[in-house]
């Protein structure tokens, strides 16, 4: 009889990790820019947009994608700058976003190949879910690099 009890003890205890490890999705995103207080639009497959910054600093374009289907959560200030024509800018442009890369701690720089804009992002790995005070930082951390990220390519 014990171990029949200690056996339903250990199936419970492995339900409640395995509800408690899952993955973030649209809904939780959603409620978490509620709780920041900021106006969103709601698009597609999870994708969210809203503006946000620091008081008397600039405001910034966010976007953050919920993907549970891959277990990603993706967020961006986006229309940092853009990618020049001219060929040798742009490869100072790359290189510039190389030395960025290696100095940042919390983000990536990136360039979208379609629009050419120039982002600053985090990606979460979301096996275990995002909770908010997580969110809320990485998002606190982009805005305090991306004005780092912005002066540096502005001087290309």
């Amino acid at each position: 009889m014990k171990r029949v009890g200690l056996a339903v003890a250990f199936l419970l205890l492995l339900a409640s990790l395995q509800a408690a490890a899952q993955s973030t999705t649209a809904d939780t995103v959603e409620g978490y820019l509620k709780q920041l207080h900021v106006k969103y639009q709601k698009g597609a497959n999870g994708e969210f947009q809203f503006t946000l910054g620091f008081p008397d600093a600039r405001t910034e374009k966010f976007i953050v994608r919920a993907l549970p289907e891959v277990k990603v959560i993706y967020i961006a200030i986006v229309d940092i700058a853009q990618l020049p024509t001219d060929p040798t800018r742009q490869a100072a442009v790359y290189r510039t976003v190389s030395e960025l890369n290696y100095k940042l701690l919390v983000g990536k720089v990136e360039v979208e190949p379609e629009t050419r804009s120039v982002r600053l992002s985090f990606t979460f790995a979301n096996e275990n879910g995002v909770d908010f005070p997580s969110f809320q930082a990485v998002i606190q951390s982009l805005l305090t690099a991306v004005e780092k990220v912005r002066e540096a390519l502005r001087s290309i």
